[in-house]
């Protein structure tokens, strides 16, 4: 009984072995009307293969879509009733699911062989069936032959969109090429990107977006027909065709598909690069027709560009910043230029901006527009702005040692600079390694910046005022939410971005604009600045309104170290600002200390303070007239900031006593007091002023001084 029990226990062993070895044989269909046909070849392929029959073209039909995963090859019989072998083959080449599975024709007729190959027949096995090593070895050659054809296929093809992949896209752009040749065409090739695919699949799932893609592919193959099409990654594909109409058919191709996406529009950027002279291998045109792409990226406005040599300039100065960037900073072919800042009513400096300007070996100056965007794009603007700020602390050791008075200076930054470093404590690491005092550091941050995570800015705008730092926002106005901005974040000063002077008006809605906004900062103790000012009347517009500093081209180009020392000790640059005069305008008290709080006062307006340095504050137009002047730095120039030098020499005693007496009575308000004045011009003037006298408890005495020509006999102005 045991001995039974074990014999049975081998033998299931067995036939499990056998089923195995038999289901890891592959599949062979045989199809043939005669049975006798279809027992000898059997009995020929079983030894190698697991075989199916089939009696007439019908049968074989249903076997073949039942088992089309399975099959490795179909022997096929051409005469048979219900359905002829040829029709067969035809259905199966016309079947994508079914076109991967060889057919080898049986026939008994030579000259069946041409039109069975003319219908996609793989091999012959000739009747009758006498030769069973060379039928087996035909039949192991062709699933041989047909299983490396489907491997190809398949690594030429995306598996997405079923359209061919980059490598097989440039064979059938090669080929393309030469017929366009012969033609005496050039051929053009152009990249298309999906507009916003992330937010796409984010939206409606990631197996929509596949049918998305997939849609997409079959439109480029319909619009661009017998043109190369391919899916070259995520949502990029490309298409090569003749210069001549195929660049003019992606406009229309580009207004079918926007209703693509489930009644979502779809957009596209495309980028064309069209042959010249000499002849562009496929690859190399392709990835120009991506940089063309890339030009306009972020420009919705713009769809199509068409690639030229600026495209190509730009994009190599981009791989030159990538390739030269650290070793540029090593080798500080990145200097500091510093560019003025000067107070509005005073005409004196009162900051700098550091700005960045990259001086290569090779290549020279390299505008700040071509390596700024990169920095940004791969995320190295941390370690760029955190080199300007020890290049600033630098060279303020060498502009101190020099006799230079220190003035803050503003160093900016961006919003990666926050997400890539703890920014509050690497610039105070810097600050403190040069003893460089806190103060004359300023945070500029563009507006940008704040567009996102507010709760998290704001702490590091907290922790840079605890730390003794101001911060201010560049770029104010700048197509961000910036009253939002100002109603969440405290900035010490807001810079008013330069598109403003760009379309100044002062009569119309710009005007009044730039108008509301600093009389907004004023009431908000929000200092103010703008940017990019060029001629006189931008300056005086901003005078007559608040602004408090000016920054432009009109006051002065950003230039270098060794130019700012230069004209430093030239005397060519406008006077520094003292430290008590920056105390006293930077200070909460100076907001209302602006020029338009005197349009009602009749007479011109000399402001001076007379405790501790003596310093001319502010002068009016109409003084600039009364002593022939034609600028504030003009006028601050030929009295050297101090109101003796404007009183004629044998007048001076007495007008002495007349402000002396006032401050050490404290009367507010003294009587007229007549005196002589010599102008820029050696013209002396009999005038009267009227002293206005404010104490303040940390700047002293603070005169305004409302003066008269008394040969006009009315108030001058």
């Amino acid at each position: 009984m045991l001995f039974s029990s074990k014999n049975q226990n081998l033998s299931v062993k067995y036939n499990t072995m056998e089923n195995i070895e038999l289901q890891n044989k592959k599949l062979v269909l045989v199809v043939d009307d005669e049975e006798i046909n279809r027992e000898l070849l059997g009995n020929i392929l079983q030894e190698k293969y697991r075989v199916e029959y089939a009696c007439d073209g019908e049968e074989a039909m249903q076997c073949i879509r039942r088992d089309r995963n399975m099959l490795s090859c179909i022997l096929l019989d051409l005469s048979m009733p219900k359905k002829s072998g040829l029709e067969v083959l035809s259905e199966i080449r016309a079947d994508d699911a079914l076109s991967h599975i060889p057919v080898m024709i049986l026939t008994a007729h030579q000259e069946a062989e041409i039109e069975s190959l003319e219908h996609g027949a793989y091999d012959f096995i000739v009747k009758p069936f006498e030769m069973p090593r060379l039928i087996l070895a035909r039949v192991a050659k062709t699933i041989l032959h047909a299983e490396e054809t489907y491997i190809i296929r398949e690594t030429e093809k995306d598996k997405l969109t079923d359209l061919p992949n980059l490598m097989f896209f440039t064979k059938l752009c090669e080929l393309e090429r030469m017929n366009l040749k012969k033609m005496g065409s050039k051929a053009a090739y152009a990249f298309f990107n999906i507009l916003n695919m992330k937010a796409y699949n984010t939206h409606y799932s990631f197996s929509e977006g596949d049918k998305l893609l997939y849609r997409v592919g079959q439109m480029l193959q319909t619009c661009f027909t017998d043109m190369p099409v391919c899916r070259l990654s995520d949502d990029h594909f490309a298409v090569m065709g003749d210069a001549t109409e195929f660049p003019k058919m992606i406009p229309t191709f580009l207004e079918k598909i926007k209703s693509t996406g489930r009644g979502k529009v779809i957009d596209f950027q495309v980028g064309v690069f069209i042959e010249q002279d000499e002849p562009v291998d496929p690859s190399s045109a392709i990835d120009y027709a991506h940089l063309a792409c890339n030009h306009i990226r972020g420009d919705m406005s713009k769809h199509i560009f068409v690639f030229d040599n600026t495209v190509l300039k730009q994009f190599e100065d981009r791989q030159h910043v990538l390739e030269f960037f650290d070793q540029a900073l090593r080798e500080h072919w990145v200097k500091v230029f510093y560019q003025p800042i000067v107070r509005a009513i005073t005409g004196e400096i009162c900051n700098f901006e550091a700005l960045a300007r990259w001086q290569d070996p090779r290549k020279g100056m390299l505008n700040p527009g071509i390596f700024i965007p990169v920095i940004e794009d791969y995320k190295l603007s941390a370690k760029m702005d955190l080199y300007m700020v020890e290049e600033v602390c630098r060279e303020a050791e060498e502009r101190k040692e020099k006799g230079i008075r220190q003035v803050p200076i503003s160093v900016n930054f961006s919003r990666n600079d926050f997400d890539q470093c703890d920014m509050v404590e690497e610039i105070s690491k810097i600050t403190n390694k040069y003893n460089y005092p806190h103060e004359l550091m300023i945070i500029e941050v563009t507006e940008s910046a704040f567009s996102s995570n507010h709760d998290y800015l704001q702490e590091q705008i907290d922790r840079f005022h605890k730390a003794g730092f101001k911060v201010w926002m560049d770029d104010f106005g700048d197509g961000f939410a910036s009253l939002n901005v100002l109603q969440k974040h405290n900035f010490d000063l807001i810079k008013l971005d330069m598109g403003f002077m760009r379309e100044f008006n002062p009569e119309g809605k710009n005007g009044q604009i730039i108008t509301d906004i600093i009389r907004m900062a004023q009431h908000l103790g929000i200092h103010t600045l703008c940017e990019g000012i060029e001629n006189r009347e931008q300056l005086e517009f901003l005078q007559d309104v608040g602004c408090e500093k000016i920054q432009g081209y009109y006051y002065g180009k950003p230039m270098s170290t060794t130019d700012f020392l230069l004209e430093a000790r030239t005397g060519k640059m406008c006077r520094i600002e003292g430290n008590e005069n920056a105390e006293f305008f930077e200070d909460r008290w100076g907001f209302w200390f602006t020029k338009d709080m005197f349009n009602e006062v009749p007479g011109s307006i000399l402001v001076y303070k007379a405790s501790g340095n003596e310093d001319i504050l502010y002068v009016s137009k109409e003084i600039l007239e009364l002593f022939e002047c034609d600028t504030i730095k003009e006028f601050l120039e030929y009295t050297k900031h101090s109101f003796r030098n404007v009183v004629h020499p044998k007048d001076l005693e007495k007008t002495e006593n007349a402000i002396w007496s006032q401050i050490n009575s404290s009367n507010k308000m003294r009587d007229y007091v007549k005196y002589r004045i010599i102008t820029k011009k050696g013209n002396v003037k009999v005038v009267e002023d009227l002293g206005h006298l404010v104490h303040h408890k940390v700047y002293g005495n603070i005169f305004f001084v409302f003066m008269y020509d008394e040969k006009e006999r009315l108030p001058v102005g």
